[in-house]
């Protein structure tokens, strides 16, 4: 007897399949049948496999919701930033709307989505890209012409409307001798349990100067995967700070590749969660090429049964002489059931080098709390006090306007949590 072997899948995994192939239905391009097909070989990522194994998604995500198929109604009201001027980008549910105007020297352009490229710095075999790939709509593509300043862009990704599937894929292009901020926003209904996933690529180019600000402030009952990609050439500079508080389960992925000379990077970031929520942040930065130097810092704050996840990975190639590289995660626990887990990693091929690591996890210090509600304040404010310092650290540098507005947003979880 002849009989059809079939895997068996976990319901959000074949609920992510069944939406696919809705989307098939309405036409989708060769690239995101190339990367469904990725997806359905390999499946949603689970522990068995080294990168995911904190973060097994196969358990994580109960379900998952239907396809978006076409974008809800979204405004900008209440937005972490506002910047006016055209310089606000509104995602929906993943596709760019409303009206699109660049200020000079920039161009906003909408393309199929794009294959990835020959030689690509993210894992095209990674289950959370293969996603992203698959559902995103449309590639947008920001281009900053050579020598520009050309100020700061804030990209805002909406979900709103009933729960679904949604998926952004953002390429930014930034010219030689070219400045930008790219300020990055995620929310969501509250009480709608979408799964919203980001890809965001940057192309810096020789003596170009990045910043890049991300926040994850998604509903409770949303799952978030998000990809940063960043390809930076000689002598540029790319910093890039994230803050995560929302989303029941999330995952920030950051792949970073030193292409040129002499260049630099700073990857920071801060993980707030409690309740149940699970955020992971994982990082692969390779040092291509020698005399460059890349910091990584990061603070997570972990509460009640929440669980954070910190993988970081510096690669240094053969040739990449004079690399500095040094890594840090540090996590403060303020309950017996929260978890944290670290897991810094260097390979060095290099003989000329100056790399480190480390990681520390464990509660606020006692002794300066005590110093401190010594001096009338209630153990409450005193503690939110010592966590506000924790993790300002992560945006030290930071220009004052954006500082201020990420520290709001910390002061609020906090003043969440003294309630």
């Amino acid at each position: 007897m002849n009989a059809t072997l079939r895997p068996a899948r976990p319901p959000a995994e074949a609920a992510l399949i069944d939406s696919f192939e809705a989307l098939r239905n309405r036409g989708v391009s060769p690239s995101r049948e190339a990367a469904f097909a990725r997806f359905v070989e390999r499946g949603l990522p689970s522990r068995r496999i080294e990168a995911w194994h904190y973060t097994d998604l196969r358990t994580l995500l109960k379900s998952a919701p239907p396809a978006l198929v076409e974008p809800a109604p979204a405004s900008l009201a209440g937005a972490l930033f506002e910047l006016g001027g055209g310089r606000d980008l509104l995602f929906s549910g993943g596709a760019l709307v409303g009206d699109v105007s660049a200020p000079a020297g920039v161009s906003i352009a909408r393309r199929d989505v794009s294959p990835p490229a020959a030689s690509a710095i993210i894992d095209e075999h990674d289950g959370a890209v293969s996603l992203a790939r698959a559902f995103a709509r449309e590639t947008v593509v920001i281009s900053i012409a050579a020598g520009v300043d050309a100020g700061a862009l804030h990209l805002a990704f909406r979900n709103a409307g009933p729960a679904a599937v949604s998926a952004a894929h953002v390429v930014v292009s930034v010219e030689p001798g070219a400045s930008v901020t790219i300020l990055e926003s995620h929310t969501s209904a509250a009480g709608e349990a979408h799964l919203a996933q980001a890809l965001v690529e940057f192309d810096v180019r020789d003596g170009a100067n990045v910043r890049h600000v991300r926040v994850n402030d998604l509903a409770p009952e949303a799952s978030s995967l998000s990809t940063l990609g960043v390809e930076i050439g000689a002598g540029a500079a790319f910093d890039t700070c994230s803050l995560t508080m929302g989303a029941g389960v999330s995952r920030h992925q950051v792949f970073l590749r030193f292409s040129g000379e002499n260049a630099n990077a700073a990857i920071r970031g801060a993980t707030l969660v409690r309740g149940r929520q699970h955020a992971d942040t994982t990082l692969v930065v390779t040092h291509a090429a020698a005399h460059c130097e890349s910091r990584e810092m990061f603070k997570n704050i972990i509460d009640e049964d929440a669980t954070g996840v910190f993988q970081g990975r510096i690669n240094v190639a053969q040739g990449a002489q004079k690399t500095d590289a040094r890594m840090s995660s540090n996590a403060l626990l303020l309950s017996d059931g929260a978890a944290m887990y670290n897991k810094p990693e260097l390979e060095i091929f290099a003989d000329d080098v100056q790399c480190a690591h480390g990681a520390t996890c464990g509660e606020l210090d006692q002794n300066l709390l005590f110093y401190i509600m010594a001096r009338g304040l209630p153990r409450r404010e005193a503690e939110a006090l010592l966590l506000e310092a924790f993790v300002a650290g992560a945006f030290e540098d930071m220009d004052e306007t954006l500082f201020e507005s990420l520290m709001e947003k910390v002061r609020g979880w906090l003043a969440q949590r003294n309630r």
